[in-house]
């Protein structure tokens, strides 16, 4: 994989995360870390434009998940040339909020917040009746 690639993945990762990943790649399981790498990569540039999934609500499927403690975020729009960004948030309150995310923003605020590596995509739907399912006793 290009170092290109290498830095794609990395923008998307907070510093600690991606210090780590560094770590990984450098390490015994170079191979798994790599072959992570071009998942993740290839996700990221195939990512639905800002607005491009527009209307179709919770039907759609993030491309990225970031999750801390009870906090988690799902990207679904990704326009990587002005590093913006469209997705679903929760703060562990029961449910998502849909808006414009700023990941630099969210790195600075929740350093600990990672990048969900082995993420399988659900509709937005499926994690709206599980967080709320989250606040019932």
């Amino acid at each position: 994989m290009m170092k290109s690639k290498f830095n794609t993945i990395l923008k998307f990762m907070p510093k600690s995360q991606a210090l780590c990943f560094l770590e990984g790649l450098s390490s015994s399981e170079c191979q798994y870390f790599q072959e992570l790498a071009e998942k993740i990569v290839k996700d990221i540039e195939n990512a639905p434009a800002i607005y491009e999934t527009d209307g179709k609500g919770e039907d759609v499927k993030p491309i990225l998940h970031y999750f801390w403690g009870n906090v988690d975020i799902f990207i679904t729009e990704i326009n990587p040339s002005s590093r913006e960004y469209y997705g679903y948030m929760s703060l562990g309150l029961g449910y998502l909020e849909g808006g414009y995310i700023d990941l630099d923003y969210i790195f600075k605020t929740i350093p600990l917040l990672n990048l969900d590596l082995n993420f399988e995509p659900e509709t937005i739907a499926n994690y709206k009746r599980r967080l709320q399912g989250r606040l019932r006793p």
